[in-house]
């Protein structure tokens, strides 16, 4: 006699209410099942396909016809010989060794005899004098060509939606960094003021234009840190004349200026930056909402420190500039605009105000050629090889943005959605394996697979909880120490 079966129904089990915090297991869970990951073989069908319709930016870069040409083209081109260190291996090498953050010339040569085993060549010497000699050979208007380049390719590859109205956008900032104390470095780059000699470091200030798309940087400029007339608004007017017909520049509150405001608008390029301390606000209370108006801004009094007279007399008598005021959370104030961008139907206010509001990945991009790549405190001791080295670390920085253009549009993503510094490090692994469709899909791959988690609103104190050193500070130049010590 067959059993009874029981067909009462069980009790479901009870499934936790999914969280929209991305650091949840849930929410990993979720996104895990959405998301199918793309094997590496998948990678390299894509990859062949996009070859086929040109579409790869790195390999535009890396066209050995095209670096060829531009070497022979070099003014300042070296003699060219049989060599261990010829130009293009020397300059792969130094890309390679500010990549690596902090590695010496030794490490660098210790590769390069890593390479040559590999490939059942003789081994070079493990002293670092030719490697550095090479260096100093290598052509600084190469390194520039190179730069231009990486730019123009980052920009011809813009699609639609990576403008905004139909506009390239471009966030311009500052920034400051150390070079070696010595003699010569002192003389071009001398530290501040405010420090006793011997105890400073020489500094050196760039201004950068960098793509809000692709975070590519297309113009820099470097100059000392010595005052007046070497500011960032200085280095910014060396750049005015680059900016293309319809570009949209995006400043903090250093840039907003009458000058350039009017000199760029004369260019047919805008401005939208934050109000200049130094400028009367137009507003009145506290504000609730989005309020906007516009104002005639009157020209300047001619001020011979500031410009000559041929200057001040091309400026427009008036401007008209439209100025928007909105509060933003974990601000204590308001915040108000101020740009050239008039047209109230075709830009208006909220979507200016989200725009600025994307000024701060300016601020991450020089944090990460700064910190994650280490440009904060470079290692050349002469003038000279401080410009090869600042350029070096910018063409490093704009291949690992093409890289994960390139990454990005294999897998139909934003790059501003992949990590630089997961990018940074798979291109130590992977990228000199080769140019191969099978050595970049693991390149990009590997990129692919390390996206950004996307915390909107996010706001941290501006604080740091590590503690400084316990060593005090050097209050005497190096040799006065010692002596000290020793008496």
């Amino acid at each position: 006699m067959l059993a009874v079966r029981d067909v009462t129904p069980k009790p479901r089990p009870r499934i936790a209410k999914l969280n929209s915090s991305s650091r949840t297991k849930t929410s990993r869970a979720k996104r895990k099942k959405s998301k199918k990951r793309s094997s590496v073989k998948q990678m390299q069908r894509k990859i062949e396909s996009i070859i086929a319709a040109d579409q790869l930016l790195l390999l535009k870069l890396f066209d050995v016809a095209a670096i060829e040409s531009i070497l022979n083209g070099c003014s300042d081109q070296v003699k060219r010989r049989h060599r261990v260190y010829t130009v293009p291996t020397t300059l792969s090498l130094f890309v390679q060794q500010v990549l690596m953050k902090g590695r010496g010339c030794k490490e660098v040569v210790t590769l390069l005899n890593q390479k040559r085993k590999e490939q059942q060549l003789r081994e070079v010497s493990t002293n670092t004098t030719s490697y550095c000699d090479a260096r100093a050979r290598i052509p600084l208007s190469l390194i520039e060509k190179l730069f231009d380049q990486t730019a123009r390719i980052a920009s011809e590859g813009l699609t639609r939606d990576q403008l905004w109205c139909q506009r390239r956008v471009l966030l311009v900032d500052g920034y400051v960094v150390n070079a070696p104390d010595t003699p010569e470095n002192q003389n071009v780059y001398p530290q501040p003021n405010s420090q006793q000699p011997g105890l400073g470091f020489s500094q050196i200030r760039g201004c950068a234009a960098i793509c809000l798309a692709t975070g590519v940087v297309t113009q820099v400029e470097y100059g000392p840190v010595e005052g007046k007339k070497t500011g960032e608004a200085t280095l910014f007017r060396q750049m005015l004349p680059n900016f293309k017909r319809g570009d949209l520049i995006v400043a903090d509150s250093n840039f907003e200026c009458y000058r350039d405001l009017a000199t760029l608008r004369a260019m047919g390029v805008d401005m939208v930056c934050d109000k200049n301390g130094s400028r009367e606000s137009p507003f009145q209370g506290r504000c609730s909402v989005i309020e906007e108006t516009f104002k005639e801004l009157p020209r300047p009094g001619f001020d011979k420190s500031r410009f000559t007279k041929e200057e001040w007399e091309a400026l427009p008598a008036t401007l008209t500039v439209r100025i928007i005021r909105c509060k933003v959370g974990g601000r204590r104030s308001e915040l108000t605009l101020v740009t050239t961008l008039l047209d109230v139907e075709a830009f208006p206010a909220t979507k200016i105000v989200s725009l600025y509001k994307l000024r701060w990945e300016c601020e991450l991009d020089i944090r990460s050629m700064k910190s994650v790549m280490g440009m904060a405190w470079l290692s050349c001791h002469t003038p000279a090889m401080l410009k090869r080295e600042l350029m070096v670390y910018t063409l490093a920085y704009n291949i690992i943005r093409l890289t994960m253009c390139d990454a990005a549009k294999v897998c139909g993503q934003q790059p501003r959605d992949l990590s630089f510094k997961n990018a940074k490090d798979s291109w130590l692994q992977f990228g000199q394996d080769g140019r191969e469709a099978n050595d970049y899909a693991w390149l990009l791959w590997s990129i692919v697979h390390a996206p950004l988690r996307k915390r909107p609103g996010r706001n941290e104190p501006r604080k740091i909880k590590r503690r400084s050193s316990k060593y005090e500070k050097m209050k005497l130049p190096r040799a006065q120490e010692k002596a000290a010590l020793s008496a």
